[in-house]
């Protein structure tokens, strides 16, 4: 099936060692039907629901025919593919991506719908933009006047559609814009929204909006078509610091709620009080609840024989908790596998809740796990690891907890084996569905009713990794990194085996098993990213040095979302203190990213001087000193450490 996303996508025509260095292939081309094709790279910051690995996007010359374009056959190859790149050269692209199957259901992308615009003076092809929506009192926008617009902003109520810009919980724009005539006004900030029949509506930041009137050379540097402007990245941020010392707009009711919130506080006791009250003691029972669970998983641990430290134990449940895939790493025979079913023990689940599926290293595609369509018998045939049957029981039974653990998962390459769970994965509860075949087969497979096309993913289902780093597996592409907590365990010291004595049994015993509802009361479901300014402010940093070095890695929108998502879900007054937790989220969501040779990594990470033993000239360390305040970075400054001396003895680091 067909997968089309209706947001515009800018783009330009990929240069030739960029198609060298993602795909080997020419940017324009004559493919087998004698039609000119050519290769789009992404410029534009993605739906959330877009996968993050496809940077560029095919596109047939036939759908330039609207902006003057025509092949003509008639003329040689190599100057038909001349004509096109000419025609290309001094034009970006706004596009919408539509996903395709070809040959052996391999996917791909093709731009359609497409709409030219010429460059900029100052156009880089390695700009980034974010799109923003613009709104105006056209019928096809807000259709309402300006003071109207900024009412519905501060209520806040719906300020209309826009079909241009993503609609995902996850893509909310810091700032939307009013256009009047030629002058453009930009509104924010802005923490979250909701679309629905009546279009946008934006939760401000800090229940307060401020406004800035866009400077004529910013609106130079953007590229606008019809309802989005796309706005490059560093412009992004100087509009987001302009409306933070712009114009405030005044909202009565907020200050209306405000007075009577006061007159609430120096008055008698009411039923707001109560309400809060109740609000306090569910959250408390809660925590409770959650600190006699992870003392029954400690407890259960010891007597298992895991003398990890409790700080470990405290990480690798708020990382289970907080949703994706994780990942235990290390070396072999450090007990992850078992750290897996303890978890599960701890859980009380039943051994039908529990899958354990070890990789095999000949696991080519998704098809190895999932199973495919025996069309010359005409019946799905699932995969012998017994994933499909877990998900469709787990479908079902949404009362309880599964948990799936992929055992050695890097004995194959998982992007490969695996590509479908990592797009599946990251998409919202309710749009999480894993395709075990295309719909049109139904029809004829005797037993689709045991095996329907698609599976529902739901939130009662937890995926878990366990990866041995030897010469016998494969290291994970970023496009995995990007989706995963990976989490290195550390071994304590063996002399805990002499001085760790059976301990008297805890009163934290569940009396039953832990159903899906009590384990999701546990996570944090504010919609606040969960970060601080300062932590914020540290990422946009360690982005921006390591991008120096290399523009293809990076920090990206998810994984900032991602290590918000997981601090906000610490346990409170855990071991795992917000400032070890924040050092913890850099080591395994970052810094495993930093990859490569000592050209290319060596006035990031540093030079190790072996008389010393210290690393010197490191502008990752610089940051770190730098930001003392927030952590001492004793997990990242080590794994720096390592990335030094790696740099040193093998000239590069993986």
């Amino acid at each position: 099936m067909n997968k089309k996303w209706n947001v515009d996508i800018l783009g330009v025509l990929a240069t030739a060692e960029e198609m060298d260095h993602f795909l080997g292939k020419n940017e324009v081309f004559i493919n087998n039907t004698d039609t000119l094709q050519f290769y789009i790279k992404i410029l534009s910051q993605e739906p959330d629901n877009f996968p993050r690995h496809i940077k560029l996007v095919t596109c047939y010359a036939e759908e330039l025919v609207n902006w003057g374009f025509e092949d003509d056959i008639t003329l040689p190859r190599d100057k038909r593919v001349e004509r096109l790149k000419d025609f290309l050269k001094d034009v970006v692209i706004v596009f919408r991506p539509e996903m395709r199957k070809g040959q052996a259901q391999r996917e791909f992308y093709v731009a359609k719908d497409v709409q030219i615009l010429p460059k900029n003076d100052s156009f880089r092809n390695t700009l980034k933009f974010i799109p923003i929506p613009i709104f105006s009192n056209d019928k096809n926008s807000s259709n309402r006047s300006k003071d109207e617009f900024e009412e519905a902003l501060k209520k806040p109520s719906y300020v209309g559609k826009n079909n241009q810009v993503s609609q995902e919980e996850n893509d909310t724009p810091n700032f939307v814009v009013w256009k009047e005539g030629e002058k453009f006004i930009a509104y924010g900030e802005f923490e979250s929204h909701v679309y629905a029949y009546g279009g946008f509506r934006f939760t401000p930041l800090n229940n307060e909006i401020r406004k800035t009137v866009m400077k004529e050379d910013w609106i130079q540097e953007c590229y606008i078509h019809n309802h989005v402007i796309f706005v490059e990245n560093n412009l992004h941020e100087t509009i987001v610091s302009a409306i933070r010392n712009g114009e405030l707009l005044e909202n009565k009711e907020i200050q209306r709620l405000s007075e009577q919130q006061e007159d609430i506080r120096i008055g008698e006791s009411t039923g707001f009080e109560r309400v809060e009250n109740e609000i306090a003691a569910t959250t408390e029972a809660v925590n409770l609840a959650e600190r006699e669970f992870l003392e029954r998983f400690i407890e259960i641990a010891r007597d298992e024989g895991l003398h990890y430290r409790e700080e470990d134990l405290y990480n690798f449940h708020t990382a289970m908790k907080t949703g994706g895939l994780v990942i235990l790493a290390g070396m072999s025979g450090t007990g992850k596998s078992k750290l897996v079913q303890v978890y599960s023990k701890a859980l009380k689940l039943s051994s039908k809740q529990t899958l354990f599926i070890p990789v095999r290293p000949f696991w080519q595609d998704d098809s190895d796990v999932i199973g495919y369509v025996d069309t010359l018998n005409n019946v799905y045939r699932p995969g012998d690891c017994g994933l499909v049957n877990l998900l469709i029981e787990a479908s079902n039974d949404t009362d309880n907890l599964y948990i799936v653990c992929f055992d050695e998962m890097n004995l194959a390459r998982v992007e490969h084996y695996f590509s479908q769970f990592l797009s599946v994965l990251e998409l919202e509860e309710g749009q999480r569905k894993l395709q075990l075949y295309n719909e049109e087969y139904s029809n004829r497979l005797h037993n689709y009713h045991l095996y329907p096309p698609s599976v529902p993913i739901k939130s009662n289902v937890m995926f878990v990794g366990t990866v041995n780093i030897d010469e016998s597996t494969y290291h994970f592409s970023d496009k995995v990194l990007d989706r995963a907590n990976v989490i290195n365990l550390q071994l304590q010291p063996y002399e805990v085996l002499l001085t760790s004595k059976p301990e008297k049994k805890s009163t934290a015993d569940l009396k039953e098993r832990m159903s899906a509802d009590m384990y999701a009361s546990f996570r944090n479901k504010d919609k606040e990213i969960g970060l601080t300014r300062e932590e914020l402010k540290f990422l946009w940093n360690l982005h921006n040095a390591i991008q120096e070095a290399n523009r293809n890695i990076g920090i990206g929108w998810r994984i900032v979302k991602q290590i918000g998502r997981y601090m906000k879900n610490l346990v409170p007054d855990s071991p795992l203190t917000r400032q070890r937790a924040f050092d913890l989220q850099i080591a395994q969501r970052v810094m495993t990213k930093i990859r490569g040779s000592e050209e290319q990594l060596e006035n990031l990470v540093g030079v190790y001087n072996k008389d010393n033993g210290e690393v010197e000239k490191s502008h990752l360390l610089l940051l770190l000193d730098e930001a003392s305040e927030i952590s001492d970075f004793q997990t990242v400054r080590k794994i720096i450490k390592e990335k030094a001396k790696e740099l040193k003895l093998h000239g590069y680091t993986v």
